[in-house]
């Protein structure tokens, strides 16, 4: 039996993916800034890059000119951050304003436990997601709201640990999506791509 199929708005089709595209614009600009890009690795380089020259910089100013170097790549983050922000907005304003059925009046109409567990796991990343966004919004308008790193040093550490909620909340969902596609429903993901002819 079906529990997937069924006819998606526009807004949420929509939706769906300018939101798959600013989560994983933040997810790799991320990992960029936590491997290749990281200061710290970034300093090194240009330390010992530079002592081959015989110039000799503290590691203050080389993590100063990483900074730098990592600053364009660091404003994509900002970027997708704040398109996050719009679509979570507009979410919200769908759900309230639009009367488009959210996940929690989903899980009252679900028939089987496994269409609650999905619903609940979608309820979560709202949570997450709304979270990440105040919290982001926080550090970046740091200077303007008064606040210092250290008073924003556990929102920031949760900030990062959502990387690995969404990693996971992915991954379970394109496995989801895949299982469904070639059992009870059938269509979905062409569906979910606007495509489907039903």
């Amino acid at each position: 039996m079906s529990g997937f199929l069924g006819k998606k708005s526009k807004n949420l089709v929509v939706w769906h993916w300018l939101n798959f595209i600013a989560i994983t614009g933040l997810i790799f600009t991320d990992i960029f800034r936590s491997t290749w890009f990281n200061k710290n690795s970034l300093a090194n380089i240009i330390e010992t890059k530079l002592l081959e020259f015989q110039i000799t910089i503290s590691n203050e100013n080389a993590i100063s000119l990483a900074k730098l170097i990592r600053a364009d790549m660091w404003q994509w983050h900002y970027i997708f951050g704040f398109m996050l922000v719009f679509l979570i907005l507009f979410r919200m304003f769908a759900f309230l304003i639009l009367k488009e059925k959210n996940p929690i009046q989903k899980i009252k109409t679900a028939d089987n436990l496994h269409l609650r567990l999905v619903k609940i796991a979608h309820i979560m990343f709202y949570i997450v997601t709304i979270y990440v966004c105040i919290s982001g919004l926080m550090m970046f308008f740091r200077n303007e709201l008064g606040l210092t790193k250290a008073s924003l040093s556990i929102f920031k550490e949760l900030h990062v640990y959502s990387f690995w909620f969404y990693i996971f909340f992915i991954f379970s969902h394109v496995i989801g999506v895949v299982k469904a596609e070639n059992s009870t429903d059938k269509g979905l993901i062409s569906e979910m791509f606007g495509s489907n002819k039903k």
